[in-house]
């Protein structure tokens, strides 16, 4: 099946141009943008993304099942697609950082930015557009690779989250933030620190405390995580 992919020089934003075509025309499952540079592109949270020489690829998924509860899937989906492709790209096995980073090879030289951006209808996700950043990129050659690679995971991802048991299963395998202590800068203020015990069935990290407390962390509600040395 041949799936609709726009491919633009320059771009306000990916999401921006998936979501208007999505609302516009009704882009269908797995439709694609692809852009060589963007203006206004953003990090989780709204940080600037200013790599050069970057490529950037955002797919929709329209999920008939995926609980609106569960949307943090998405990020997870994302994320690993990214370490999917640029394994394929550059070899090795690179591991995700929940909820958006991926861990690369000392000598990538590479920044990754992952995100996931949901609409909700009543009682249900309507779309959702997953979305990989990566450079910089070492010419037209590697661009197209790379590209490539992350159209194919994301469309493969954005696929499975009527699945999510599947994403999630596969997340974890990656996951290098499990069983690590960890700080978390929360929203809109304050920090927990605990240790990273599992990424629950709606892509949740379960954060455990040394008194045995579990509690369940949403992405929309952390600013930043970062992993504790020596512990």
């Amino acid at each position: 099946m041949n799936l609709p992919t726009r491919t633009v020089a320059v771009a306000l934003s990916v999401e921006a141009l998936l979501h208007q075509w999505a609302r516009q025309s009704a882009a269908p499952a797995g439709a694609a943008v692809v852009a060589g540079a963007e203006i206004a592109a953003r990090r989780r949270g709204g940080v600037e993304w200013r790599t050069p020489d970057a490529v950037a690829v955002s797919v929709l998924a329209r999920p008939e099942t995926l609980d609106p509860s569960s949307v943090d899937v998405g990020w997870a989906a994302a994320s690993l697609a990214a370490a999917r492709s640029l394994d394929e790209c550059r070899d090795g096995r690179r591991s995700c950082l929940w909820p958006d980073l991926v861990a690369c090879e000392p000598d990538d030289d590479l920044e990754v930015a992952v995100s996931s951006a949901c609409t909700l209808g009543p009682g249900r996700v309507e779309l959702v557009a997953l979305t990989v950043r990566v450079g910089p990129t070492a010419g037209s050659d590697e661009r197209t690779r790379v590209a490539d690679g992350l159209l194919a995971h994301l469309r493969d991802l954005a696929a499975a989250l009527d699945d999510p048991a599947r994403v999630l299963d596969a997340y974890r395998d990656r996951c290098s933030t499990l069983g690590r202590a960890v700080e978390l800068r929360m929203l809109p203020h304050g920090s927990m620190r605990g240790r990273a015990a599992d990424i629950d069935d709606a892509g949740h990290l379960v954060l455990a405390s040394p008194t045995g407390l579990r509690e369940r962390i949403a992405v929309a509600s952390v600013k930043a995580v970062r992993l504790l040395p020596g512990e």
